[in-house]
């Protein structure tokens, strides 16, 4: 005997009171008598002396039965029933992806789908399990066992979204979830929107059933752009998955207004591509053509083209110019300048998200991202000597990571350099004869970047090299910007601000998610095609404000012609090992048992009376 809710059976608890009750009643009986002259004769009771036993009644015992079979109940207990030689453990694999929402017939695919996976569910005989996987842009398990409640509860929750069907990892859950106990199956239901897929082989019998017609579907499947001058580019890409040519107009709003409009023509089975140059463009851009199609989601498509990342940069530094010159190139960059004597009381300390450090450190690392330049001894953030060793001209250097990818030192003169102690929380990503010369690392939410050379004693500043140094590591340090577009269930990635406490996302139809704040935060759950608000929030106060645009056209997914199955070489059949048994629930017999009892006491108490 199995038990489902162990703590019910704390209701047995009762029995030890029950007991108390009965004792203390048969301690204060009332006995009528017709004078107290006839309690004279009786012997009198020892003092100190009390009766301890307990009398036995049949009450007593009717009301710890009734306690009993109730506790027991409520623990929901359970036994192993006959054998089922036939016991039949199913894996049910049910597309999810976007194209599974096609209205094909009365009704879309998915809804097809559920159905057929619903009368699999409850046509099952007791003792059958049923496990359900979702395959959309990624598999999961979201309902296993033996309740065909609990799984068509399950299905009802289900919505179709986001492009792509993880077929692979769907099978491979399934063969690991299957017991081989049971005469095992997968059932698979899908549209078959796949691209080719090898052969592969699976260890249980696979019935592929494909869901819907061929029906005619018009898509945006790519959306773009990209500045040019002070204008902005901007390209679609349009196909028409239809045996007829289609004629539509292809439009681009930016908010409710319309800034870009072609007429295209679409040969059978073809696609166009239209390109424009547009200028003061700063909202969010969504695309939509008319496509009188089975699959609307991909009928528009929505980009975000204000991207860039501010960054306001603090400059600590008695010899500014050449690092200012440097910095005030980088787009997005706005660069404050202060003295090392005047930094404890810059106003600019608590918003700059850089802070560069020139010959001079503080007592504690500044909110944001820092790069320190030729650091000075005597700080208890960096270990520097106060001896310096000077590279010498035409050493070879050691380069590794990809900031400085590309990035030409030939020629350069580092001069003399302090010796830094390499932190256990950063890597040297560029050394001369284990000279650490620049430094890269994070400690808590401070991505830093050490530079042990004087800038004065160098001709970096000369060079073609510094430039491109500088830009790099600003955005090497700065939280990148978000994605102009992500495919809708494709996981959209950020790496929020460092001061960032919270983010949180708003979409179409008022969905809301909130995440807490990471070095990165990966969000997978955004299938619905819309224009997403990001915040990341500080507190109460917004550290940035972003949109992300997200996109359910795809070449694969928006071409509704059912595919044949992927190869799979599977068994014919699988009897399992073993025959299952099936579980049986108890406790409705034991309340009923109790209710019996308890009407059984009732009559001993009217007989009595």
């Amino acid at each position: 005997m199995s038990f489902l809710l162990p703590l019910g059976l704390l209701a047995l608890l009762a029995l030890p009171i029950i007991v108390l009750l009965h004792f203390l009643r048969e301690r204060r009986r009332r006995v009528p008598v017709p004078s107290l002259l006839l309690w004279e004769n009786l012997p009198r009771r020892v003092d100190g002396e009390r009766s301890r036993r307990l009398p036995i009644t049949p009450l007593l015992l009717l009301h710890l039965l009734i306690a009993t079979l109730l506790g027991v109940a409520l623990g929901g207990p359970q036994i192993a029933g006959a054998l089922t030689p036939d016991a039949r453990h199913t894996a049910i694999i049910l597309d999810t992806s976007t194209s599974m929402a096609a209205v094909d017939g009365s009704t879309s695919r998915f809804e097809q789908a559920r159905q057929r996976a619903r009368a699999i569910v409850t046509s099952a005989p007791p003792g059958d399990r049923i496990t359900l996987i979702t395959a959309g842009p990624r598999a999961q398990i979201v309902a296993s066992g033996e309740d065909p409640f609990l799984i068509t509860a399950a299905l009802d929750r289900l919505q179709p979204g986001g492009v792509g069907m993880a077929i692979n990892e769907a099978l491979t859950l399934a063969e690991a979830a299957l017991d081989p106990q049971f005469s095992r199956r997968i059932i698979v239901l899908t549209d078959s929107a796949l691209p080719p897929q090898p052969a592969r082989d699976v260890i249980v019998p696979v019935e592929w059933t494909t869901i819907g017609s061929n029906v005619p579907n018009r898509a945006i499947i790519a959306f773009a752009s990209r500045p040019w001058g002070g204008r902005l580019q901007v390209y679609a890409r349009v196909a028409n998955y239809d045996a007829a040519p289609f004629n539509g107009t292809l439009r681009v709003f930016s908010g409710n207004q319309v800034v870009a409009e072609e007429r295209v023509t679409i040969a059978p089975n073809g696609e166009t591509e239209i390109s424009w140059t547009l200028t003061g463009v700063v909202e969010p851009l969504r695309a939509a053509i008319d496509g009188r199609d089975a699959l609307p989601q991909d009928d528009a498509a929505y980009l975000s083209v204000s991207q860039g990342r501010p960054i306001l940069a603090l400059l600590v530094s008695d010899e500014p110019a050449a690092l200012r010159r440097a910095l005030e190139v980088i787009p997005g960059v706005t660069v404050t300048v202060t003295t090392p004597t005047a930094y404890a009381t810059a106003p600019e300390r608590a918003a700059a998200d850089l802070t560069i450090f020139d010959r001079f450190l503080p007592d504690a690392w500044p909110q944001g991202a820092i790069l320190a330049i030729a650091p000075p001894p005597g700080s208890s953030l960096l270990n520097v000597a106060l001896e310096t060793r000077e590279p010498e001209p035409g050493t070879p250097l050691q380069q590794r990571g990809d900031t400085l990818e590309g990035i030409g030192f030939g020629g350069v003169i580092f001069g003399a350099v302090r010796i830094v102690e390499t932190p256990p929380w950063a890597e040297v990503q560029l050394s001369s004869e284990n000279v650490p010369l620049i430094l890269r690392g994070r400690i808590d939410n401070h991505e830093i970047a050490v530079w042990t050379f004087n800038l004065a004693d160098s001709n970096l500043t000369t060079r073609l090299a510094f430039p491109i140094l500088v830009a790099r590591t600003v955005r090497d340090l700065a939280p990148p910007p978000l994605p102009q577009a992500v495919r809708a269930g494709e996981p959209l990635v950020i790496r929020p601000d460092p001061r960032t406490t919270a983010l949180q996302l708003r979409g179409p139809g008022n969905q809301q998610i909130t995440a807490p704040a990471a070095s990165v935060v990966t969000l997978d759950t955004l299938t619905e095609p819309g224009l997403y608000q990001v915040e990341e929030q500080r507190g109460a106060a917004t550290v940035l404000a972003g949109v992300v645009g997200v996109n359910a056209g795809a070449a694969i997914e928006s071409n509704l012609r059912p595919q044949n199955a992927p190869p799979m070489r599977a068994p014919g059949s699988d009897p399992g090992s073993a025959t299952g048994r099936h579980m049986l629930d108890l406790w409705p017999w034991l309340a009923l048992a109790a209710l019996l009892v308890l009407a059984l006491e009732w009559a001993y108490v009217l007989r009595r009376r």
